[in-house]
């Protein structure tokens, strides 16, 4: 089925239709009698021997009063050929161009609308016609519309029969796929089978080397504990009679429960379980609640908190000697033998025996940097079985996906709308550019419209493929393209594709006829139909 045509290719099959008369040498001039004015289409309602009745039927008048310049009809129908009616029209033959109309009110008013000058004929003006110059300029005109016509249905047929070989060899591809996608999905789940066997020896092997390798971090674990804790009884143990009494354990301030800096007997029999003494078997118990808190050095000389002085002593009178014992030209000699910095360093080291000494930093211990140890040969074996058994499962899927991707790209790429016969399919995958002075105007058909500028800056987006937009009886001669960037304070931007015949694939032209809102002229030969067959019978023109 042929699609409905567009005004311009209505205007090439007039044009095929014109020229063939024209140009064929088959064209017989006969001048037809009837009124001034009056077409050839309406030359019986003009008889001379009758009365004539007004086109719109309002009244019937005697024949010599057509075209006598007054008005009797409504429609003017009554002067074709004078300005007497306002509303009427004057028929131009314009021989050897194209017939036309004008209003009658242009008759003899001095200046030439019609080409062959017979809307002159009694206002005096000097008028050429120019009808056959005019009638040659469409004809080269017409003619070269026709040539693109022609070779442009030519390239359109082409592009169906490629289209449609190509639309088999997609079919006959996505059937191929989706067999191998069978193929595909049975060849993952035997290697997920074969992965899934292979795991399970690896995990049991992983495990035991773990489980033992822990088991024998515990029993390191365990040893040091023990021997730190030995250590620590014995350091707790000052008098050295195989117990940790109370008073023994307030030298460790740091186990202080409250850490107010009271470390009080009370306090540290309930460190000990609520008794005075343990012994070292009493200390297993208590140990792992101390353990993180002791430190091996005890907490010492922490000086006792110092009362305000009274009012009294604040308030004591200063000697009156004080400023003058020692003149500066009379200092003993065993204050000049001293050496300031002397003085200064012991102060410091007062200092210093004041400061409670803080916890050690932390050191990373030999437990903390062992690693787990390399696997040995039986488990190393399970484990590069299994690795090799994933990694081929996994390009399994990988090719799966591959598969799949491509049977859902070829079929999204079939079930789009290519036109009736497939003719715009060649158009997927394409863009076309369009430079202006200052943008790059890119047109990817069956994807987006954008705008980048010319001398650098980041594309906007005009517009989504959307649908095809035309009108009712010929709906493939528009794309519509919406959801485009949004405009400042506006809308977002779309774009309206006109498409017109054309040998070329071409981006003709970009507007903006409202504000975000675009125009693109894009030719094709995807639109261009089939030129009408040409009538011979065509074999006078009207005079």
């Amino acid at each position: 089925m042929r699609n409905p045509v567009t005004k311009q290719e209505k205007s090439i099959a007039m044009a095929s239709s014109y020229l063939l008369f024209m140009f064929l040498g088959a064209v017989t001039a006969v001048e037809v009698l009837r009124p001034r004015g009056v077409p050839l289409s309406k030359r019986q309602f003009y008889e001379e021997n009758r009365p004539f009745t007004c086109l719109d039927g309002s009244g019937t008048i005697a024949f010599d009063r057509v075209n006598d310049d007054y008005c009797d009809c409504k429609d003017g129908s009554d002067e074709p050929g004078t300005a007497a009616c306002p509303n009427g029209s004057f028929h131009c033959t314009n021989a050897g161009f194209r017939p036309g109309f004008i209003p009658s009110s242009r008759i003899n008013d001095g200046i030439c609308d019609c080409c062959d000058t017979t809307d002159e004929y009694n206002s005096g003006a000097t008028c050429q016609n120019t009808c056959r110059e005019l009638g040659r300029k469409e004809r080269e005109s017409l003619q070269m519309l026709a040539e693109v016509a022609k070779e442009g249905f030519l390239l359109k047929q082409q592009l169906i029969h490629e289209a449609k070989r190509g639309l088999d060899e997609k079919q006959s591809k996505v059937t191929e796929l989706q067999l191998s996608k069978r193929a595909s999905e049975d060849a993952v789940e035997a290697l997920r089978l074969v992965k899934e066997a292979a795991e399970k020896p690896e995990k049991e092997a992983k495990d035991r080397h773990l489980k033992a390798w822990e088991e024998q971090q515990a029993v390191i674990r365990a040893e040091k504990d023990n021997t730190k804790m030995a250590e620590a009884f014995l350091r707790l143990d000052v008098d050295a009679d195989g117990l940790v009494s109370a008073v023994e354990l307030q030298a460790h301030t740091e186990l202080d429960p409250d850490a107010d800096g009271m470390f009080t007997e009370e306090e540290a029999q309930g460190v000990l379980g609520g008794q005075e003494t343990v012994d070292t078997a009493a200390f297993e118990t208590i140990w792992s609640s101390i353990k993180e808190k002791y430190l091996s050095e005890p907490q010492t000389d922490i000086p006792a908190p110092v009362d305000p002085p009274t009012p009294e002593e604040t308030t004591e009178p200063a000697s009156d000697n004080d400023s003058e014992q020692y003149p500066d030209e009379e200092v003993p000699e065993e204050y000049e033998d001293e050496d300031p910095d002397d003085e200064d360093d012991e102060d410091q080291d007062e200092e210093d025996d004041k400061i409670p000494p803080t916890a050690p930093p932390t050191e990373t211990t030999e437990e903390d940097e062992q690693a787990l140890p390399p696997y040995e040969e039986g488990t190393q074996s399970l484990i590069d079985v299994a690795q090799k058994a994933r990694d081929e499962f996994d390009e399994a899927e990988r090719a799966l996906r591959e598969v799949d991707d491509q049977i859902k790209g070829l079929e999204k790429e079939i079930s789009l709308d290519f036109g009736p016969s497939f003719e715009f399919a060649y158009l997927y995958g394409q863009c076309y550019d369009l430079t202006t002075s200052e943008y790059i105007y890119r047109l990817c058909p069956f994807n987006r419209v954008s705008q980048k500028p010319k001398f650098g800056g980041s594309e906007t987006n005009l517009g989504s493929w959307g649908s095809w937009s035309g009108s009712e009886d010929n709906v493939y001669s528009q794309k519509k393209y919406d959801h485009g960037t949004g405009c400042w304070q506006g809308p977002n931007r779309s774009t309206t594709v006109k498409l017109t015949c054309g040998k070329e694939t071409v981006v003709m032209s970009v507007s903006e006829p409202s504000r975000c809102e675009y125009l693109m002229e894009f030719t094709t030969p995807a639109v261009c139909q089939e030129p009408p067959s040409l009538d011979a019978n065509h074999d006078h023109t009207e005079l």
